[in-house]
């Protein structure tokens, strides 16, 4: 479905600070701790290209995605000279989320700009951000293109679609995302792995 594929996972970062109010996170910027981080402003001289992240959190052995109320997906701007996943970790922080696993699964061109998504695996939370509603991952078909173009419309839910896959191959082949995430195997089990699904879904 899409353009590439970017592997590698951020490590789990040690529980931070309190931040104050308009406190400039790694690449997000200062805003109020209750902004929506997807409205904020971003000016076209300071922002390279785009990050998507997709806030994702297993509850009652299902994944769940924690979506904006006002959008599909939360967008920020990426800023030249920071790690896109510190920015993807800081921005899990502003939505009041604990990261387990922070990996890119996809990247694609989107209205001329390159949209990387992330997943930001989150442990379930208590109370949801006033920003965020939970709901089930549903399943669909990947956007497909053809030998020498992308898919000329990639929907969200084809985007999750091929993060959740990615994600039951690495759980099997990747020691650091297996470890951060072993609960999500059974899940993930029902995802036929990218690599393979012209094969049929593995046994």
């Amino acid at each position: 479905m899409d353009a590439g594929d970017e592997s590698g996972a951020a490590p789990t970062p040690q529980p931070s600070k309190p931040l104050a109010d308009g406190a400039d996170l790694v690449g997000v910027p200062a805003v109020s701790r209750d902004a929506a981080l997807s409205k904020t402003s971003w000016s076209p001289e300071i922002v390279a290209q785009t990050l998507e992240v997709l806030f994702l959190c297993l509850r009652d052995d299902e994944v769940q995605i924690l979506r904006p109320i006002h959008a599909e997906a939360v967008r920020l701007g990426w800023r030249p000279g920071f790690a896109a996943g510190d920015i993807v970790l800081a921005a899990v922080r502003r939505y009041e989320l604990e990261p387990i696993l922070a990996h890119s699964t996809s990247w694609r061109f989107e209205n001329g700009s390159v949209v990387l998504t992330y997943i930001a695996a989150v442990e379930p939370p208590e109370a949801l951000n006033a920003y965020l509603e939970e709901a089930p991952v549903v399943r669909a078909d990947l956007a497909r293109g053809n030998a020498f173009e992308a898919p000329p419309e990639i929907g969200i839910a084809q985007v999750v679609e091929h993060a959740c896959r990615h994600l039951a191959w690495l759980v099997k082949d990747d020691e650091a995302v297996a470890e951060a995430i072993p609960d999500w195997a059974r899940y993930l089990s029902t995802f036929a792995p990218e690599p393979f699904r012209s094969f049929g879904t593995p046994q």
